[in-house]
């Protein structure tokens, strides 16, 4: 009976994604901050989707820049993030702009972590404060507005994907062990 039980808390361990770990991170500070990204700028959400150019999943991102400290980047901007903060995803929102820390390798051209400094632009002065003035700005919004003629409509759009797929299947094991055990008590 106990092998039973071991057998499928083990089957249901493996119907976990990759997501389903704790994110841990260290404290840095901006200095550190800065020094360890491949790219620190302000930008505006314009795109959330899941991320397909990878097998790792998660979320990409689509920022219109405005101000850049570091890395050689242009208007526009894509990102990846994990799907949940569970595996360190920072949740975007469409419509906010972000002071994004930004780290670059092989798999992810540019990626952001809950571990970065990336913030809201609004609680970010610290770090703001301490980059001074960008290496290269774009246009203003308000002389983009009066060049287009119109407002952008905000759509406040979370970023996570919500629960992984697999999931229900390691809570259905489970509770099927869980009902197994009472049944055989009760016999």
């Amino acid at each position: 009976m106990r092998c039973l039980l071991v057998i499928l808390i083990g089957l249901a361990s493996f119907t976990q994604t990759s997501e389903a770990r704790a994110c841990s991170c260290m404290k840095v500070t901006p200095s550190e901050g800065l020094s360890a990204s491949y790219a620190v700028f302000t930008g505006e959400v314009t795109e959330i989707e899941p991320n397909t150019a990878t097998k790792f999943g998660g979320i990409e991102i689509t920022l219109r820049v405005k101000k850049v400290w570091k890395g050689d980047i242009g208007e526009r901007v894509q990102v990846r993030t994990a799907g949940s903060s569970a595996a360190c995803g920072y949740n975007f929102v469409k419509g906010e702009t972000y002071l994004v820390y930004a780290d670059r390798d092989e798999a992810d051209p540019m990626r952001v972590s809950l571990c970065s400094r990336t913030a809201l632009v609004a609680s970010a002065q610290v770090d703001l404060d301490f980059l001074g003035k960008p290496s290269r700005e774009f246009e203003s919004d308000a002389s983009r507005k009066s060049k287009d003629g119109e407002a952008r409509k905000r759509d406040n759009c979370s970023a996570s994907p919500g629960p992984a797929s697999r999931t229900w299947l390691g809570r259905m094991l489970l509770f099927l062990a869980g009902a197994t055990l009472v049944i055989r008590r009760v016999a």
